[in-house]
Order: C-alpha cells, then sequence, then structure tokens
C-alpha cells in the first residue's frame, strides 16, 4: 500500500502538485567538496528544440516528495541542442556529485527564457517511460551508500516534445469567502477534457498544462500558462489541495466560465505565438 501511494504522490508531484513551481531557485552544490557521484546518458527526442530554451538540468532529491525546491540538487547545463534547432540524437552524459544517502527521485528538467525553474517541465524521469509524449513516472530511487561511490548506470529517456509549447493564456484569479484553514496548495491548470474531481492520474492524462505555486490566502492573482496552439482547452480551472496532501482532496475550486452560462465551462484554442489574455476564474469559497 505505501509503495502505491509513493507512486501516486509522483503523479501529483510531476505536474506541478508541490508548491514548486515558479519560485526562484540559485544552484548550490553545496560548501563542502563531495566525491561521491552519479550519473548516466540522457537520451533525447522530440520534433526540435523549443525557441525559447534557456537550460536543462538533472535534478535529484532525497525526501520524496520536498518540501521547497531548496531540497532539489542540480546538475549542471545538459547539452541538448543539435543543428539548427533540432535535439540532439546522440546520448548525451550528465553527472551530478550529491553526498551518500537514498534519492527518492532523479529527473530532467527544462526552463524557459526570462523565467524561474518550473517543476512541471519535467521532460524525463530516471525509471520512466514514454507513450508519444506523455511521461508515465514508474520511477526508481537511487541509493549512494559511501562519500567513495561513483555511479555511472542512471540513464534518462527525455522528450522535449513535452515543453513545445508555442502560445499562452493569462487572466486574473480573483478569491472569495473565506480560504478553507486546510489550504495546502492552489495552481491553475488547463486540460484537454475535464477531469475527475480526486483522480490524480485523470488529472495527469487531460492535462496540457498547469502552473502550481500560487499565493494562498490572498484575494487575487495573475496567471499565465504555456500551451499549444494545436490544443483545443476544453476546461481552464483553479485546483485545491489540502495541508495534509491527501491525494483524494484534490479539487477544481473555480474555472474559466462561459459568459452566456456562468455555470459552464468555456473551452478556447489560442493561435500560433499568440497568448490569449483575460482568461479570468472566479473562486468562491463560500460556496463550496
Amino acid at each position: 500500500m505505501k509503495r502505491m501511494t509513493d507512486r501516486a504522490a509522483f503523479f501529483f508531484f510531476l505536474i506541478g502538485w508541490t508548491g514548486l513551481i515558479l519560485m526562484r531557485c540559485d544552484i548550490d552544490h553545496g560548501l563542502r567538496p563531495i566525491h561521491s557521484r552519479i550519473g548516466g546518458v540522457i537520451q533525447f527526442s522530440g520534433d526540435r528544440v523549443p525557441l525559447d530554451t534557456d537550460e536543462i538540468r538533472v535534478a535529484v532529491v532525497k525526501d520524496f516528495p520536498p518540501k521547497s525546491i531548496q531540497e532539489l540538487l542540480f546538475s549542471d547545463m545538459i547539452p541538448f541542442r543539435g543543428p539548427d534547432t533540432s535535439v540532439v540524437q546522440t546520448p548525451v552524459p550528465w553527472e551530478i556529485f550529491v553526498p551518500p544517502g537514498q534519492y527518492g527521485m532523479v529527473a530532467v528538467i527544462w526552463k524557459e527564457n526570462n523565467e524561474s525553474w518550473n517543476i512541471s517541465d519535467v521532460v524525463g524521469v530516471y525509471g520512466g517511460f514514454f507513450l508519444g509524449d506523455v511521461l508515465f513516472p514508474t520511477y526508481k530511487s537511487v541509493a549512494v551508500p559511501s562519500y567513495d561511490s561513483e555511479i555511472d548506470t542512471i540513464d534518462i529517456q527525455a522528450n522535449l516534445n513535452r515543453v513545445n509549447r508555442d502560445a499562452k493564456i493569462s487572466g486574473t484569479i480573483t478569491f472569495r469567502g473565506p480560504w478553507p484553514a486546510n489550504t495546502g496548495m492552489i495552481g491553475v491548470g488547463a486540460f484537454l477534457e475535464i477531469p475527475q474531481q480526486g483522480n490524480v492520474i485523470d488529472y495527469y492524462l487531460k492535462n496540457a498544462a498547469l502552473a502550481y505555486g500560487l499565493p494562498a490566502f490572498v484575494d487575487r492573482t495573475e496567471y499565465r500558462l504555456r500551451v499549444r496552439s494545436k490544443d483545443e482547452l476544453k476546461y481552464v480551472a483553479v485546483i485545491w489541495i489540502n495541508s495534509s496532501f491527501d491525494l483524494t482532496s484534490i479539487r477544481d475550486v473555480g474555472f474559466y466560465a462561459d459568459p452566456n452560462d456562468p455555470e459552464q465551462p468555456k473551452g478556447l484554442k489560442v493561435p500560433y505565438g499568440q497568448e490569449a489574455s483575460g482568461i479570468d476564474i472566479t473562486v468562491d469559497f463560500s460556496k463550496l
């Protein structure tokens, strides 16, 4: 039962529901020399490198899921670009020096130009596999037994089509009524279909884009999501989870509504290279 809970937690973590999205991160390799290391190769795939790519790194974390982004250790930048905008096709070596311990997750993370690290932009996981550009994170932990350990077998598949997004949506979220005292995290997501409440895997499979780490206990906040112009977005919603991080507590607490029928969601499709603004959402906690 515990193993299944951990796996479900990773689905939740992977698409951003960890409170780590859009938080500033300084890469910190520690204050003392560390000789133990893990590494391997990354095999990249994808149609092309996104034009707004800043960098790609491998991140590892001991305690899973992490409580803050400062708990993640990052590798040096990973080369990923072939000729022009193509994806490098040969395996790319990587390594990171880490203290001894058990690491619950090893992931490849993409970063956008002029933006902060966003852990929903995971493009590969050690132990995971892809069907198309859908990542199934059946992850593996890594044990580093001593300060002399050198582990070079951590090979990862990474697909840059996961972050090939060519349009944006943005808007304002207005909160009314008293915030639930047991609020843990809040986010906003765009979905290809309306997900089933409390079903974290359904949220994952129907998700087109998600940003988490929005401020809680505020009256209003702004958001912006990177989406694909080819996607028909059926549902844009604010997502809530309780302070116990109980996966079955995941709920939509407000959605982008049809102005002609406020009880129904309004879909949209954004043209290539454009930003659809004014995708505003009202959350009324007094009605939940």
